[in-house]
């Protein structure tokens, strides 16, 4: 074991450092000591979003980005490091949440900071170098105020007594009144039911003095010196060191207050929120009525949002987070009257930016895109309140019971759910339902039944999630092992990474010789004797290496050729493969497969040109995604696919407008990018080598222990283009993209995918879209060339079928790519030609109805029936209202027939009265009844439309009216 050369402190522990120590120097104090003065290696804290781990929602301790290292599934190049860990506690076994604000020291964010030794050094060192560091200055905390807690041993376990650190402490010289021996609950750590555990010792601080009554735990240090077995425990070869302080903790103590909240991470916060209330300032009771306990659940979400939200953490896909951003939403417009309350969250988080960024720097980088989520979310937010509060009204009437909750921090389907249960009145609450149908978490569902006095049918619940997970395991498996390949080993697949490049020339992928393990019929049954008849011409072949790439990560399989020593070439159409044990099938289809039977090695060929335009794709899918997110305040991808010389990509918008043009300056961008010339590089590292470096990732994805990182770097400004861990295959430098061409773009409210076309593709979707725009200025042309003396019915059906046809090519473009920009110029050609096809035709309507209205006046009144049909061309809508005028100031009646309908137009002098009996004659007459008169300048008027299928019926009732009105109403008007 290594010894640390540890400083002889001679200190006099009465004496207390007495100048003020800031959150921020403690911090830089302890990275310090373990980096500078100890010899351990700085590790940046991992985000709050686990990628390697996918067990739990947040980070929740310091050891998590380490988790692998304990489980010795990888090593790391240093053997002790020191970091402080950003932590966030809101579920699982370390639940802090509903504890938040009603004690003066828990969180739900918090940092840990801590130091690891990996077979390093021992449990006397870790001891020694924590014991120093309290002690020595600046923090001189007094020996006589630490306590330290020793594991005392568990008959269950079967692990003794940790005598060891007893005697450690003792020999530190820590008095025997100030050591407490503990059982398994209080000093022994484990993983998990399996897997690595051991003993652990903990500093205590009598904080304030009271003569060991008031013991707050300040460091926890675990030696992992064993591994849990089912029925056993096994002594670990080396043991790990793994330690942990509450930065909160111990600011509260070196800063001498009686609360976390009082420290320095706290109070500019609550000055923030002051200032935007000015109701009242905080002043640290627990009284549990006062304001202090929101100044205290407020501040602590806000730095938990923020960090969270800073780290690519999304609320959509954290429903812990986003229920928490709606209980501070709700705090800050309830109880300190700030209205709308996501004003004072983006608030604190200028403040907690501010105040961490230096140690934190993402926090100020993605400061900006913090402040829009949480813009976005309250967007969301409020039109849930709009949608549910009438809902929520009703039930809370129906059941009184339900007002203890608050159903906008609850998911969507709560409020649904409740009504739900009122409307069945049910003896049990149908956990299942709430859980399936309505998506209530267990606890909310646990809530419901305690407030509503009912039980819950948790045992339905869990038999039913219990039939769901096999029927998921089995449609799984049987998919998977329709293929019985379980004794093959894994198929070697690293040589799909191995592309040549010969005098600076295309790509090839070097064929590669493998040996044959298998033959797999279609019915997924290893073949010995070939059946045609039974086993068909498709196979899949076996291979103890491959240099095909399986579809992953979006991209499509590579396609080529397995070729025997005889020259005899079968081609490859296909590859999978088997998740469970890595074997990887090569699809091929031919009658003369049964020859391969005899032979022990092929050669395998990649389609390098079908790889090239995959590869293209790919690194235009990356080059994309970097420009999206330096263009947008935030976005994230969504999905991608990967095909040959094509790719499509899909990403949030979170509230933001993305237009076609938008998509046009993205276009110039990437292809800016690639007219570079930036190489394109690909490093292998491990999932804990992501943390330290500035690498773009999916939110929520789960990365293995080796991840590919694929380097877009631009020497000139030395910076990166791109920088994304990623397993697909990629072109080496940017130029061989050659060029990308936007083809596609559809945008919804929350989301927008683009699909565009790289390599040889443009040229051919620039011909396509060439020879489009022409057809589009050909009718332009012709629309153009079209006026009132020349239309027609018959050239206005040519217009409109040149004009539709135009339409539907450029709809139907997924064969024959189009540019955007030139989809746009067409669609503004479109619209423009639609405009004046619609004013032409208005105009001409408007003459020709003008004129069988002229041709009806006579000298007192104008009275008939008008026959255009063809002047309208298939529309039925007749705008009498405006060409009347050619009457003069008479009274008019026009009736016409068009599609099943009959027209009328009435108008009368506005001075003259309404003749009531000859108007209820006229209204009976179509069997309808009175409808009132509009007034105009001059006249009052009534137009309306009648439905009347049989043309002959309806010409016969439009000459009746005719006759009527002649003889009954105008000719008295006239006379008058």
């Amino acid at each position: 074991m290594i010894k640390l050369r540890l400083k002889q402190l001679n200190i006099d522990n009465r004496i207390r450092f007495k100048s003020f120590l800031s959150s921020n120097k403690i911090r830089k104090r302890f990275i310090d000591y373990f980096v500078k003065e100890n010899d351990h290696k700085y590790i940046k804290s991992s985000p709050v979003v686990p990628y390697n781990d996918p067990t739990i929602a947040f980070v929740n301790a310091g050891m998590c980005q380490f988790k692998s290292v304990l489980l010795g599934q990888r090593t790391l190049a240093a053997n002790c490091v020191a970091n402080s860990q950003k932590c966030i506690r809101v579920g699982g076994k370390h639940n802090d949440l509903d504890i938040v604000g009603s004690d003066g020291y828990h969180h739900t964010f918090f940092e840990m900071l801590g130091n690891w030794s990996f077979g390093h050094y021992g449990k006397a060192e870790a001891c020694r170098l924590a014991w120093n560091l309290l002690t020595s200055p600046p923090f001189n905390i007094p020996t006589e105020q630490l306590y330290c807690t020793v594991f005392n041993g568990d008959e269950t376990l079967n692990v003794e007594a940790d005598n060891e650190t007893l005697q450690i402490w003792k020999d530190i010289g820590v008095n025997d009144d100030h050591i407490v021996m503990n059982g398994a609950n209080d000093n022994f750590w484990e993983m998990g039911e399996t897997g690595p555990c051991g003993p652990c010792t903990e500093i205590h601080i009598d904080y304030p003095q009271s003569g060991g009554k008031n013991l707050i735990e300040l460091w926890n240090i675990v030696f992992i010196q064993y591994s849990r077995e089912k029925n056993s425990m096994r002594k670990l070869p080396n043991y790990f060191i793994d330690t942990g302080m509450g930065l909160e903790r111990l600011a509260m103590v070196l800063q001498n207050k009686t609360s976390t909240y009082d420290t320095d991470l706290f109070s500019p916060i609550f000055n923030i929120i002051f200032n935007a209330c000015r109701i009242s300032k905080y002043t640290g009771s627990y009284d549990g009525t006062s304001l202090d306990t929101y100044y205290r659940i407020l501040a602590d979400h806000g730095r938990m949002i923020t960090i969270a939200l800073a780290d690519n953490m999304l609320p959509s896909q954290n429903h812990k987070l986003r229920r928490l951003i709606r209980k501070s939403f709700i705090l800050a417009e309830t109880n300190f009257k700030i209205q709308p309350g996501y004003n004072l969250m983006c608030d604190i988080t200028n403040e907690v930016s501010n105040s961490l960024g230096n140690v934190y720097p993402e926090l100020v980088k993605n400061n900006e895109k913090v402040k829009h989520l949480m813009k976005h979310e309250y967007t969301i937010f409020n039109k849930l309140r709009m949608s549910v509060s009438k809902d929520w009204k009703t039930v809370v009437e129906e059941c009184p019971m339900l007002n203890s909750f608050d159903p906008y921090e609850e998911c969507t389907g709560f409020v649904p759910a409740c009504n739900y249960l009122i409307k069945h009145n049910m003896k049990n609450i149908p956990a299942f339902t709430l859980y399936d149908a309505f998506g209530l978490e267990k606890k909310t569902i646990g809530r419901l039944a305690e407030v509503m006095g009912k039980p819950v049918s948790w045992n339905e619940l869990h038999e039913k999630l219990k039939k769901l997970q096999t029927k998921t395991i089995k449609r799984t498996k049987k998919q998977s092992n329709n293929y019985m390949t379980g004794d093959i080993p894994k198929t070697d697949d690293s040589f799909k990474y191995e592309i040549i490049r010969p005098n600076n020339e295309s790509y090839l992928s070097p064929a590669l010789t493998a040996k044959l393990l298998a033959i797999v019929d279609i019915n997924g049954n290893i073949v010995i004797e070939p059946d045609i008849k039974e086993q068909g011409d498709m196979v899949s072949l076996v291979l103890d290496k491959t240099s095909f790439y399986c579809e992953a990560g979006g991209q499509q399989n590579d396609i080529g050729i397995v070729k025997t020593n005889n020259g005899i070439v079968f081609d490859v159409t296909g590859v999978d493969k088997i998740e469970e044990n890595s074997v990887v099938l090569h699809h091929i289809k031919s009658s003369d497969w049964p020859i391969l039977l005899s032979e022990k090695d092929l050669i395998v060929q990649v389609d390098s040109n079908y790889r090239l335009g995959l590869m293209r794709a790919h690194s235009s899918i990356h080059m994309l995604n970097s420009v999206l997110n330096s263009y947008l305040v935030v976005t994230t991808q969504s999905s991608s696919c990967v095909k040959k010389d094509f790719m499509s990509f899909t990403f949030a918008l979170f509230g933001q407008k993305f237009s076609p043009e938008d998509a046009l300056v993205i276009e110039e961008k990437v292809n800016t990018i690639i007219k570079s010339a930036i190489s394109v590089k690909r490093t292998t590292v491990t999932s804990n080598d992501l943390n330290q470096m500035n690498v773009t990732l999916l939110p929520g994805e789960v990365y293995p222990d080796e991840v590919h990182v694929i380097d877009m770097y631009n020497p000139v400004d030395n910076s990166y283009i791109s920088r994304e861990a990623c397993c697909g295959t990629h072109v080496q430098n940017t130029l061989d993209v050659i060029e990308f061409c936007i083809v596609q773009y559809k945008c919804l409210s929350n989301e927008c995918t683009i699909m565009a076309v790289t390599g040889p593709l443009c040229s051919d979707a620039r011909i396509c879209g060439q020879k489009l725009l022409e057809k589009s200025n050909f009718v332009e042309h012709l629309v153009n060339s079209t006026n009132l003396n020349n239309i027609s019915s018959s050239k206005v059906h040519l217009l409109m079928d040149n004009k539709n046809k135009l339409k539907s090519e450029l709809k139907n473009i997924n064969q024959n790519y189009i540019p955007l920009n030139i989809q746009i110029q067409i669609n503004k050609k479109i619209f423009a030609i639609e405009r004046k096809i619609q004013k032409i035709i208005k105009a001409k309507k408007m003459q020709i109805l003008g004129d069988e209205v002229k041709n009806k006046c006579e000298d007192s009144y104008a009275v008939g029936y008008v026959d255009c049909d063809e002047a309208y061309l298939d529309d039925n809508c007749y705008d009498f209202e405006n060409v009347v005028h050619v009457c003069g100031e008479i009274p008019c009646l026009f009736l016409a027939y068009n599609k099943e309908n009959i027209h009328v137009y009435l108008r009368i002098p506005k001075e003259l009265p309404e003749d009531v009996k000859w108007l209820k004659n006229f209204w009976n007459k179509f069997d309808i009844k009175p409808i009132k008169f509009k007034n105009k300048v001059q006249f009052k008027a009534t137009e309306f439309k009648i439905k009347q299928v049989d043309k002959y019926k309806a010409l016969k009732l439009i000459d009746n009216v005719i006759e009527d009105v002649k003889k009954n109403y105008f000719s008295n008007i006239t006379n008058k």
